[in-house]
C-alpha cells in the first residue's frame, strides 16, 4: 500500500503504470524540500520490485523491506552530505566540492552498475537526489545515459529547481511534480492520524508551509522547532542590530555555510519567509502569514517599514540565493545581505549571533 500522503492523483497514476507494466525508464521528481519526493520515489522502487502482485507495494515482502531499509542490491543512490565539511583551505575546498555537487565520477559509477542485469529484483533503480546540483559534466553524462537507457533499469532524479537542470535532461524524464499539502488538510492529518494536539497541528501545518516531511519530523523531534525559533529570532533581531554586529553575524553564517550548507540556506529561507510575512501584513493579508506565533513582531516591524523597503529586500534575498547557486563567494553574499537590510533603530530583542536564545513564547 502506498503511504505517500497529499499526492493522491500522482500516486494513482504511478500505481496504474506499475500495474499495467507501463513504467517509464526515467522519472524526474520536482518539488520543495521535505514535500515527499524521496518517499514517493522509494515507494515506486518498492512497487517495481514488490513480490506481492495483488498489492504493490505491499511494504512487507522481502523485496519491499530491503528497499525500505536501503539494503536492496538493485537500489543504487547518490545522496549529498553537506554537513561537517572541514574549513581547512587546502583540504576543505576539494571536500566541499564533493559534498555540494554531484560529480561525473558518481554518475559513471551508476552507469556501470546499470549495465548489469538486476540481481535480486525485477528492476534496477538508480536514484539521484539533488539532481539539480550536478556539475555540467555530470549532467551531460546523465543525458547520454537517458538517451540510450538499458532495459530493466529505472532512473529517478530528485530535484528542487528545474532551472538548474539541463532542459534536455528534463525532456527525457517523465515529470512528477510533488506539491506541498494545503495547510488545512495537513492539519487534519496531524490531528486524526498522528495524534497531534489541535494547536500544535495548526502551528506545524502553517510553519511547515504544507511540507509533510518537515511537519512529521518536527512532530517527533523538538530540536527542529528549536532550530526554527532560533532562525526566526535571528531574522527579527537583525533589523535592529548595528552594522558592526550585522557583519559579525555575517561571519557566523559564512562559517555555518562552510560547515553545513543546508543549515545556512535554511536560515536564508527563514529570512525570506519572515519578509514575505511582513509583506502580507503590510498589504492587509495577515491571515496568510506563515509565522503565526510571531504575529505581534511581524505587525510591529511591518508598521515601521515601507512597502518599497520590504519588496526591495525580498528581491535581494532571491538574488542572494541565485548568487550562491552560481558560486559567488558566500561571505560577499552574506555581507551584502546584512548591509542592505533596512534598519529599525529601536531594539526589538536582545542578543546576537547564531544560534539566538529563544524568547519566552508568551511574549509574542
Amino acid at each position: 500500500m502506498w503511504r505517500t500522503i497529499g499526492q493522491k492523483s500522482t500516486v494513482e497514476r504511478l500505481s496504474k503504470s506499475v500495474a499495467d507494466s507501463n513504467t517509464h525508464h526515467s522519472y524526474l521528481f520536482l518539488g520543495e524540500p521535505h514535500t515527499g519526493k524521496q518517499t514517493l520515489a522509494i515507494e515506486l522502487a518498492c512497487a517495481l520490485n514488490c513480490e506481492n502482485i495483488e498489492e504493490m507495494p505491499c511494504r512487507s515482502c522481502r523485496s519491499c523491506t530491503r528497499i525500505l531499509d536501503g539494503k536492496h542490491a538493485d537500489l543504487h543512490r547518490i545522496t549529498l552530505d553537506e554537513s561537517g565539511v572541514p574549513e581547512d583551505v587546502e583540504v576543505g575546498e576539494e571536500v566541499r566540492r564533493q559534498r555540494t555537487r554531484i560529480l561525473t565520477e558518481q554518475i559513471e559509477d551508476l552507469q556501470r552498475a546499470s549495465m548489469l542485469p538486476p540481481y535480486e529484483g525485477r528492476f534496477k533503480v538508480m536514484l539521484i537526489e539533488n539532481a539539480d546540483r550536478m556539475t555540467d559534466a555530470a549532467a551531460n553524462r546523465i543525458l547520454k545515459v537517458l538517451e540510450e537507457p538499458p532495459p530493466q533499469v529505472v532512473w529517478m532524479l530528485l530535484a528542487e529547481n528545474e532551472e538548474r537542470l539541463l532542459q534536455t535532461v528534463v525532456s527525457r524524464c517523465q515529470r512528477i511534480d510533488v506539491h506541498p499539502m494545503p495547510p488545512a488538510q495537513l492539519e487534519r492529518h496531524l490531528v486524526d492520524v498522528c495524534g497531534a494536539a489541535p494547536e500544535q497541528a495548526r502551528l506545524l501545518s502553517r510553519i511547515s508551509r504544507g511540507r509533510v516531511g518537515w511537519a512529521l519530523q518536527a512532530l517527533e523531534d523538538e530540536s527542529i522547532i528549536e532550530q526554527r525559533i532560533s532562525r526566526v529570532e535571528g531574522a527579527i533581531q537583525l533589523l535592529s542590530m548595528t552594522y558592526a554586529a550585522r557583519f559579525d553575524f555575517s561571519r557566523e553564517i559564512d562559517a555555518l555555510y562552510r560547515r553545513d550548507r543546508a543549515a545556512a540556506t535554511d536560515t536564508l529561507d527563514q529570512w525570506t519567509i519572515w519578509w514575505r510575512d511582513l509583506m502580507l501584513v503590510k498589504t492587509g493579508c495577515a491571515e496568510s502569514v506563515v509565522n503565526i506565533d510571531y504575529v505581534n513582531d511581524i505587525t510591529e516591524q511591518a508598521q515601521r517599514l515601507s512597502l518599497e523597503q520590504i519588496r526591495d529586500y525580498i528581491g535581494k534575498l532571491s538574488e542572494a540565493r541565485r548568487d550562491l547557486d552560481i558560486n559567488v563567494i558566500p561571505r560577499l553574499v552574506f555581507d551584502s545581505l546584512v548591509y542592505t537590510m533596512p534598519r529599525i533603530t529601536r531594539p526589538l530583542a536582545s542578543g546576537i549571533g547564531l544560534p539566538v536564545v529563544p524568547r519566552n513564547k508568551g511574549e509574542t
